[in-house]
């Protein structure tokens, strides 16, 4: 009987021991499983009407309007509207009145998404356009938290980034030929990179060189009939697919590999379209606003995707702003934030179907390098600063100038209205709150403009 009860109780305790080890042997593997894989893409100088899931007709992107049926689309995402000030505000989570120096400079005392992700423990690479070393005070990509590189507009680079390339890679220069096509070795950098990570959590962060001036063939280019020259119209519609193509190279990688299931895609762009461009969207003509602080020249698009993690078919009309998508990360990868005074929240809840923590408005500075932007609304440094806040309706300069969002080239200012609950006078008074919350010019120009009055 005694012989009995004690074997009883070994099986149990083998089939205990047996479990212990299974779980300690899956720890490190659920612990990498906790760290999900990023891709953040952001393409150069397209807005949100050039996609099909954003109801273009005219431009063709399979590949994201797909990733956009498969996860999460958000309608109201917001750009600066140019390339440094938006590649400032992105990767740092602080608004440009913060930390802008100079076009073509990111600060290299400002702390990146790049090395707070790598400090996670996280492999880091960028490849595409870099044009952040500028004087004064530049940074590379190393200082930026990036264990790899492969970049235009790097020290050392000429000015080629399309055909016969001129590209820095780790510190060196690429030897190219007429046939060789910028975008694909970026991807192929890209791709490399994911291969040679397979085990290990990576951030990838991809600002396309795709699909700036100059408007050019790419490689899927067909020939025009012989009695008509390609247009630059032409051109981007291509430059445009081949983006979307690159796009989805990297994902069908993904899927060759076997990381597509914990590898979170994001997708977005750094400002309006060309200003050179007028193309059809919905039965209008829309001119390209690039530089100009409207509605076409900042509204960009946001897809996110991470299958078995963001529900499939989502839409979510809450504001985003760039400076939102370094919180975001932090969130995803559960990394520690900067130790600085940063702007964003995190959007990654709505992504998951939460409700999250929406923004009521979205404050806007912008120091433009193309003059006649400033114009209409600018005024402090050089009479030069824009300053905006807006929600989903309205958008109010800090001049007083209140315009509905939906006027999109900005033509029709919108009067006082003496009914004090009227909507337009409800947003009035709350986005002149969220101008006043925040610094009144730039921080680090007004700290230039005194430094150079001393040396002077």
């Amino acid at each position: 009987m005694n012989h009995r009860k004690k074997k009883k109780l070994v099986f149990p305790i083998q089939w205990l021991i047996i479990a212990v080890v299974m779980l300690l042997c899956c720890v490190p593997s659920m612990a990498k499983a906790a760290k999900p894989n990023i891709i953040l893409i952001m393409a150069d100088d397209s807005a949100v009407d050039n996609y099909g899931s954003y109801g273009s007709r005219f431009f063709k992107t399979p590949r994201l309007d797909s990733l956009a049926r498969s996860g999460i689309r958000f309608t109201h995402c917001y750009s600066e509207p140019v390339c440094t000030a938006s590649r400032v505000k992105i990767m740092t989570g602080r608004d440009n009145v913060r930390n802008y120096v100079a076009f073509g400079t990111l600060d290299k005392t400002e702390t990146t998404f790049g090395t707070m992700l790598k400090k996670a423990g996280y492999a880091t690479a960028v490849a595409g356009k870099w044009q952040l070393h500028g004087a004064p005070n530049g940074s590379l990509a190393p200082e930026c938290g990036f264990d790899t590189y492969c970049l235009w507009n790097y020290p050392g680079t000429e000015r080629r980034r399309f055909w016969n390339p001129s590209i820095m890679r780790d510190g060196k220069l690429l030897e190219t030929d007429e046939e060789d096509y910028g975008p694909d070795i970026f991807t192929d950098y890209i791709i490399d990179f994911i291969g040679q990570h397979k085990s290990d959590p990576f951030f990838v962060y991809y600002p396309m060189v795709l699909v700036h001036s100059p408007f050019l063939k790419t490689p899927d280019s067909k020939p025009k009939p012989a009695n008509r020259k390609a247009t630059p119209l032409d051109n981007f519609q291509d430059m445009t697919a081949y983006a979307d193509k690159c796009v989805g190279r990297i994902i069908d990688s993904l899927e060759a590999m076997g990381l597509r299931e914990n590898t979170i895609v994001i997708y977005t762009t750094d400002n309006g379209t060309g200003r050179s461009l007028t193309y059809p969207f919905q039965g209008e003509k829309r001119a390209g606003e690039k530089a100009y602080a409207s509605e076409a020249g900042s509204h960009a698009p946001l897809i996110i995707n991470a299958p078995g993690t963001i529900q499939p078919g989502l839409v979510c009309n809450d504001l985003v702003d760039f400076s939102d998508f370094l919180p975001t990360l932090a969130s995803i990868s559960g990394a520690k934030l900067p130790d600085v005074e940063l702007d964003g929240r995190s959007f990654w809840p709505q992504c998951l179907g939460q409700n999250g923590n929406p923004r009521k408005y979205i404050f806007q500075y912008y120091y433009p390098k193309f003059q006649p932007a400033a114009k209409a609304h600018g005024g402090g440094v050089n009479n030069n600063e824009i300053i905006w806040a807006q929600n989903q309706d309205y958008k109010l300069y800090t001049d007083g100038t209140l315009y509905a969002v939906a006027d999109r080239y900005e033509k029709k200012p919108i009067p006082p209205n003496r009914e004090f609950n009227h909507p337009a006078e409800r947003a009035r008074r709350m986005l002149r709150t969220a101008i006043d919350s925040m610094p009144a010019s730039g921080q680090k120009l007004l700290a230039r403009k005194s430094q150079n009055k001393s040396n002077d």
